[in-house]
Formats: C-alpha cells, sequence, structure tokens
C-alpha cells in the first residue's frame, strides 16, 4: 500500500526533472560568457559613415559639431581600428557639408 501512495510523486519529479535539464541546455546554448563576438565586416546596415578620426576626444568633437547641427550620429570602431562618425543616409550630405564646413573655419 506504502507503494501506491507514493505514485502521485513521480508525475512532479519528471516535470522537474525534465525543466531543469531544459534550463541546463538553454544555459549552455545561450550563456557564452556574454563577450560578444567581433564583428566579422563593417557592415553598419543603413548607416554611412561621414566621418573617419583615429582619436576618441576628435570623434566626440565631431558629434558636438553635428548635433549642432541637427544632424543625428553615432560612433563605432571598425575593424581597422579607426572610429566612424555613422550618420543616416538622408543626412549624409548635409553632415559632410557641415564637417567641411567646420574644418575650413
Amino acid at each position: 500500500m506504502a507503494l501506491a501512495d507514493s505514485w502521485y510523486l513521480v508525475g512532479p519529479l519528471i516535470a522537474f526533472a525534465v525543466v531543469g535539464l531544459m534550463a541546463v541546455v538553454l544555459r549552455w546554448a545561450l550563456g557564452r560568457d556574454g563577450i560578444s563576438p567581433p564583428p566579422l565586416s563593417d557592415d553598419f546596415g543603413l548607416l554611412r559613415v561621414a566621418a573617419l578620426v583615429d582619436r576618441l576626444e576628435v570623434a566626440q568633437a565631431v558629434r558636438r559639431t553635428l548635433r549642432e547641427a541637427g544632424i543625428r550620429s553615432t560612433i563605432s570602431t571598425g575593424l581597422d581600428g579607426l572610429i566612424k562618425i555613422l550618420v543616416f543616409p538622408d543626412d549624409a550630405g548635409r553632415a559632410r557639408r557641415v564637417l567641411e564646413r567646420d574644418s575650413s573655419a
């Protein structure tokens, strides 16, 4: 009789074992130490390079200049180690004109 009374524990134990196994597999598959792999190419999707610099301070100054002109931009480091200031395609021509005007002044 004692054996028949303990069968109600088997179902939940199997369920916990399956959930535990799934957690271990998902952690192994998705938890790769939180390190993202380096980019395989310099493809930035829709964004276009407005300027290319070698120092972060210069890149931040370029972004400030673009922001003052109302142009949204972002910074990314390419595979070559140079810092690229990226803008949307609609703003690329205007960004270059703003930066040319700023550098000639």
